[in-house]
């Protein structure tokens, strides 16, 4: 596991003629001066300081100081007032709360690392004073800038910059507009669009009171297992729990926010599945869309939006840039447009209609019913709470799907934000699936009395495998598990290119990203779309993308891990940080690996990672305290 120990450089007040910051993923020429290497991945030196090397071995460290300098950002002060006091929604909720940089969601940032990075390099800076910095190329403008305010002098090598404006937008053709327009207009723009996306307005009443309902679940519409010609609801999510909610005859209303997929393209399929769930003989299970949009929620939300526009553009915009460019907030710089985004733009609309129409779900619940639903501190988790525990109960479970990355820093609760200190938007008891998602949640700060244990419901099918698991000696398999990003599976196959290993290697795509061969000549390999059970059986080394679960599944089994790191993100691994799983950002460090395996094995015992017992004893409990809680709440 990863220790806290901070073996970090030690830092001297020194006055070096001069810096070089290298962005480049090649190796840097030589400089009379400090060097701090960007996305190149080394152990650092004296002379040669590797960021990605540091937010690895020193990596409690500068989370913990990532994460102070998002508290700062987060209870700014303007006019002598709190910051979200400015956008409240009622009479405690603030959209401030729901601002990107305060959610941290590396999904939804193109600049999560390098907003982590730059606070690397804040530290190491602090006691520098040099008469010369360079830059290389390519660079952001955000890093430009911080450089320019901290230094006097600084000099580009034939600057270019990176343009990360949401990566996903050119697919509608959105991106040179998002840069022209302002982004109140771009706000106005989103409302339609985001009403287009939920189907339209729903003009009938939404508000009809639910009766008998036990329990409520929140998930995704995503992962379904249900075949196109049935009607039984069957989730990856929730594994084998919706049998044994049945069994006990439990009232339970599916609460599934749509995202999406191959199968279910617009909202409309997506309706007409759930229509097809909900005309099942068992009337004691209802399944509903989250995504209703109603002329009351659309009226709130233009309301809402107008309202703290107006707010911001005459009360907060000329004090807040400012306040970010002070020396304490300075690697903040990152967070400046996704902030103003938020604030003003698309994301506060889109954040202003899961509010609303969360709200209006939750209105319409049993009193003193159950909450379950799925743990990612995602914005319409803070809603579902926060209504929840306002309107029907504090009997809330937030599930963990799957494990508690390190740096996925969605999971940090910290109580130090305002409004959060009376713990408004926090689950009573959080459902952890195994030893290491509950040591992810204690790191992060959660409290043992928080926590209770529950089977990993989407990996209940592993200790099967795991006694069923063949591997062949004769033909090995190296098996590669791809990312949702063609960028981050680019990577991980280019390692892979002109190692002529001797396996017969098979390639995993991610389903929302295909592979080509032809983009990897100097690659053999076959093109799979099997289940993953079924692909793990035969492996004999399995080769992860940085972020995919496929990892903590190899893991499980016993089977070699080694997972891709690209030095220009942060290490999202679900496995960061365990022994015995080998960390490769280049073609010399794969083949090393691969050399150790085939040399030495792994052991034969692994630390556990999941409760997979079948029976769902856990579960059963959960379920049991909880329902014998509502009869007695209702009976009060």
């Amino acid at each position: 596991m990863l220790s806290q120990t901070k073996n970090l450089k030690t830092k001297e007040k020194s006055r070096t003629n001069q810096i070089l910051i290298w962005t480049e993923s090649s190796n840097p020429p030589k400089f009379d001066g400090l060097v701090f290497l960007w996305n190149l991945y080394q152990k650092s030196t004296k002379e040669i300081i590797s960021v990605p090397y540091e937010l690895e071995v020193n990596a409690f460290f500068f989370r913990e100081r990532y994460l102070n300098l998002i508290d700062k950002v987060s209870n700014i002060q303007i006019h002598k007032k709190d910051i979200d006091s400015y956008f409240r929604i009622d009479d405690t909720f603030s959209l401030w709360w729901m601002n990107l940089s305060f959610e941290k969601n590396y999904g939804k940032s193109d600049l999560f690392s390098n907003s982590i990075k730059l606070v690397v390099l804040e530290y190491y800076l602090e006691e520098i004073e040099c008469s010369l910095v360079k830059l290389s190329q390519p660079a952001t403008k955000e890093l430009v800038k911080y450089l320019t305010l901290r230094f006097k002098k600084v000099s580009f090598l034939n600057l270019t910059y990176i343009d990360y404006n949401n990566r996903f937008k050119h697919i509608l053709g959105l991106r040179k507009i998002k840069s022209i327009l302002p982004y109140f207009v771009l706000g106005l723009i989103s409302i339609f669009r985001y009403v287009k996306f939920c189907g339209g307005i729903n003009f009938r009443s939404n508000h009809s009171q639910d009766l008998a309902e036990k329990l409520y679940i929140y998930d995704y519409f995503f992962h379904l297992l249900t075949e196109e010609n049935e009607s039984e609801f069957k989730s990856a999510y929730w594994g084998t729990l919706p049998n044994l909610i049945n069994r006990n005859q439990i009232e339970v209303t599916y609460s599934h926010i749509y995202v999406p997929s191959k199968t279910y393209p617009t909202i409309k399929v997506a309706k007409k599945k759930i229509d097809e769930f909900n005309q099942s003989i068992d009337s004691k299970v209802k399944h509903k869309l989250v995504e209703q949009i109603t002329i009351s929620v659309l009226w709130q939300v233009i309301y809402h939006y107008i309202k703290f526009s107006l707010i911001y553009l005459f009360c907060v915009s000329f004090r807040f840039k400012p306040l970010l460019d002070k020396k304490e907030l300075r690697p903040s710089l990152y967070l400046w447009n996704e902030l103003k985004d938020s604030m003003l733009g698309s994301i506060a609309v889109q954040n202003l209609f899961t509010y609303f129409t969360i709200k209006s779900r939750v209105e319409t619940a049993t009193k003193n019913a159950i909450l379950v639903y799925l743990l990612e501190n995602q914005n319409w988790e803070k809603v579902l709470v926060y209504h929840w525990k306002k309107v029907i109960s504090k009997k809330i479970y937030a599930v963990t799907h799957a494990t508690v990355r390190f740096w996925d820093l969605r999971y940090s609760f910290r109580m130090n934000l305002s409004g959060f200190r009376q713990n408004e938007c926090k689950p009573e008891k959080i459902v952890y699936n195994g030893p290491l998602s509950k040591k992810g949640l204690l790191d992060f700060g959660y409290k043992e009395e928080d926590l209770v244990p529950g089977e990993a419901l989407r990996f209940l099918g592993l200790e099967t495998l795991r006694k069923n698991k063949i591997q062949s000696k004769q033909n090995p398999i190296f098996l590669v598990f791809t990312d949702y990003l063609f960028s981050v599976s680019k990577f991980q196959l280019e390692l892979l290119e002109s190692l002529h290993l001797p396996y017969r290697v098979i390639v995993k795509p991610h389903p929302a990203c295909p592979i080509d061969k032809y983009n990897f000549p100097n690659l053999n390999f076959e093109i799979t779309m099997e289940h993953s059970e079924t692909l793990l059986k035969t492996a004999s080394i399995v080769f992860t993308s940085n972020v995919t679960s496929a990892a903590l599944e190899a893991y499980y089994l016993g089977l070699p891990v080694i997972s891709a790191r690209d030095p220009k993100e942060v290490n999202l691994s679900p496995l960061f940080g365990v022994k015995d799983v080998h960390f490769v950002s280049s073609k010399e460090e794969l083949k090393k690996s691969i050399e150790t395996i085939e040399k030495d094995g792994i052991r034969s015992k692994r630390n556990p990672v999941f409760f997979t017992n079948s029976n769902l004893e856990k579960w059963k409990k959960i379920l049991n305290v909880s329902i014998v809680l509502f009869y007695f709440g209702n009976m009060i």
